[in-house]
């Protein structure tokens, strides 16, 4: 499997993954966007369920925008989603990581980009 490709779709992203230690620390978090997602979407730490059924239900049909390469850490991509959750619609910013050609992506971050 290929590594992400500038305009198309994200390889793997029906394997895509988000750790819950992004959710608690950082996405959904005061000391990272916690306070966008709340403004955006009144979403907090305790919906990161919701908001993962958002992000994995539209990121298979949107295009990478930007891939960076890490080297010997793989490759960064991001893809430009909308989302709408509690009725609330709006563009939001993914960044996934893959370790590898064979690594399914795993989000590093996500937050709306208005």
């Amino acid at each position: 499997m290929p590594f992400p490709t500038v305009g198309q779709p994200m390889p793997r992203a029906a394997d895509a993954y988000a750790t819950e230690d992004k959710w608690r620390r950082w996405i959904l978090a005061a000391p990272g966007h916690g306070e966008d997602w709340a403004r955006v979407f009144a979403v907090g730490r305790n919906d990161s369920v919701r908001v993962w059924k958002a992000i994995a239900a539209a990121v298979p049909d949107g295009p990478v925008s930007v891939v960076r390469d890490r080297g010997p850490y793989g490759v960064v991509c991001g893809v430009e989603v909308t989302l709408t959750i509690n009725d609330r619609t709006a563009p939001v910013a993914t960044a996934w990581h893959y370790l590898d050609e064979d690594a399914a992506p795993r989000l590093v971050t996500a937050y709306p980009s208005t």
